[in-house]
């Protein structure tokens, strides 16, 4: 049996481990901030964090000061970093099925991208008017009369969201109010009322789901896959009028699927690669029986092809790069939406590609991008 002397002695201990690692947990931060003890990979921002302020004369100065300190020690304070890992570590893992700021969990750990107003437009919210059908159809025309009077084919390219190739993999929650998205209303315009070239490439990617994933499932975009299906489309397309045209085969390529770390929203959520892989990382290595490519920055020349290519695209452009070549004798790649028309009279190709991903096209004015685009 404990005496109270004993007992006594006991909560003094207990007591004096308690004050101990107060003043360890009171202390911490002041010693990352002298030794920079916290080695979590910085936070995802988007941002400039706050610099220490600078103080000025007179009263509003001084406040301004204090404010910049405030700030300036918010973003700053001593393992932050590794609170903000752990924050988002149990965010991902506890509420998984709760809509973030910028990304959407779904099933099977994929993730979706929120931007552009991704929800209300899978779901059929957000429709488009006559008017802005009429907007679309006349800037597409418009371009492709300005290039036929030049003798250049024109080809117009919506890369689809990855909610509209795996929709399947969405939370339960995300349902739909109409069947039809705005990227249905504009390709079901398109071929009652004008005879622009549009590829649609929602059946080829789903289609392609079967011999290997074309959708990263931590990154908003395709994988090498899909912008190799992506360009098989195109080549087929522009056969239909120039039959010498051959896309590539999927026989001069194995693919391998590798595990690779997370891509842009496994960043976004704050995640890394201890939390996240991803596993839709497919691997196009080429065999012995492809031309080879002279290739710059942003031109492939193919010595055993004649026809000539400017695509002007986004990001989803980049995973077409390494087989667009094969087909063509030059493409030259563009990173931006507008037509360059100085750039096509100089370079004077055959065609002409226009890409835009899908969540872009849903909010993009194409009024506005005829009159940056001044193609007289």
């Amino acid at each position: 049996m404990k005496t109270p002397s004993s007992s006594l002695t006991l909560t003094q201990r207990m007591n004096i481990v308690l004050i101990a690692l107060f003043m360890v947990m009171i202390w911490l931060p002041t010693l990352d901030t002298l030794f920079h003890l916290d080695r979590a990979p910085a936070s995802n921002e988007k941002r400039q964090m706050a610099p220490f302020p600078q103080l000025k004369p007179g009263m509003s100065g001084l406040k301004e000061y204090i404010a910049g300190l405030e700030a300036c020690f918010n973003d700053h304070f001593g393992f932050r970093k590794r609170l903000i890992h752990w924050h988002n570590n149990w965010k991902y893992h506890l509420f998984r099925d709760q809509i973030g700021t910028e990304v959407i969990i779904g099933r099977d750990d994929w993730l979706f991208y929120t931007d552009g107003d991704m929800v209300e437009h899978y779901r059929g919210v957000r429709q488009f008017t006559p008017q802005d059908l009429l907007d679309w159809q006349r800037l597409l025309e418009h371009r492709r009369n300005w290039l036929a009077q030049r003798g250049i084919k024109y080809l117009f390219i919506v890369a689809p969201d990855k909610q509209s190739v795996y929709p399947e993999q969405l939370p339960t929650w995300l349902t739909k109010v109409r069947p039809d998205t705005k990227l249905d209303q504009f390709l079901a315009y398109m071929r009652a009322h004008s005879t622009v070239d549009v590829l649609n490439l929602r059946p080829a990617l789903r289609d392609a789901r079967r011999i290997a994933p074309t959708y990263f499932k931590t990154d908003t975009h395709w994988n090498l896959f899909g912008g190799f299906v992506a360009c098989q489309e195109i080549v087929k397309d522009l056969s239909k009028l120039q039959p010498e045209l051959q896309p590539p085969s999927l026989e001069s390529f194995e693919l391998e699927n590798k595990l690779t770390s997370g891509g842009d929203l496994a960043n976004l959520l704050g995640l890394d690669n201890s939390e996240i892989t991803e596993d839709n990382t497919i691997l196009m290595v080429q065999k012995t029986n492809l031309p080879t490519l002279e290739i710059t920055t942003n031109t492939t020349k193919n010595p055993k092809a004649r026809e000539s290519v400017i695509i002007f695209h986004d990001s989803f452009g980049n995973a077409i790069k390494p087989f667009l070549g094969s087909s063509f004798g030059k493409v030259v790649y563009m990173g931006q939406q507008e037509l360059d028309a100085g750039l096509i009279e100089r370079e004077k190709p055959n065609i002409v590609i226009s890409e835009i991903v899908e969540r872009e096209f849903n909010v993009n004015d194409p009024e506005k991008m005829m009159a940056e685009e001044m193609l007289k």
